[in-house]
């Protein structure tokens, strides 16, 4: 069976927006399809999914624990929304987000890559290339002190003698 392509492009808004909507209703049908409905694997598989958005979302009660790993009461409630909202068919993206809408960007345990969090995937990057830079600047203002050193003519014998009287006077 061959593929035949359209000798023109289509050009009319209403084509293109028809084109859009099927497009996203196919796209939207088959992960739906996609999603295991019955059975045991299909339970191990969303358990699996429900402990993976709950590694990525902070415990409310808890100290730099994950939903995951707690086991207070808040976060197996919230265990058992993100199962009841995976079972009605809500993408691990959606979940987050209705999360984050909910308790704020603290919530999630990772910060997101965008807007006053850039600064936290940032600044590590910015300090390391910082401490590089200085040592650099260090290295090359020691090796310019101790050439400029060696430079140096040697103090003459009578300089030398002045300098040993001096010492001797204080002493």
């Amino acid at each position: 069976m061959s593929v035949r392509t359209a000798p023109h492009p289509v050009r009319s808004p209403f084509a293109r927006i028809a084109a859009a909507l099927l497009i996203a209703v196919g796209l939207a049908s088959g992960s739906v399809a996609a999603q295991p409905t019955a059975g045991p694997g299909a339970q191990i598989e969303l358990e699996s999914t429900v402990f993976d958005v709950g590694r990525q979302l902070r415990c409310p009660t808890c100290v730099s624990e994950s939903v995951a790993g707690s086991n207070s009461a808040i976060a197996t409630e919230m265990r058992s929304e993100i199962r009841e909202l995976l079972q009605e068919g809500r993408t691990e993206r959606e979940i987050l987000a209705l999360y984050r809408e909910r308790y704020g960007d603290w919530i999630l345990l990772e910060p997101p890559r965008e807007g006053i969090h850039l600064w936290v995937w940032a600044l590590p990057a910015i300090a390391l290339a910082a401490g590089v830079g200085g040592l650099a600047l260090l290295m090359v203002r020691w090796t310019r002190a101790s050439r400029a050193a060696e430079r140096e003519e040697p103090l003459d014998p009578d300089a030398r003698r002045r300098v040993r009287e001096a010492l001797e006077e204080s002493a």
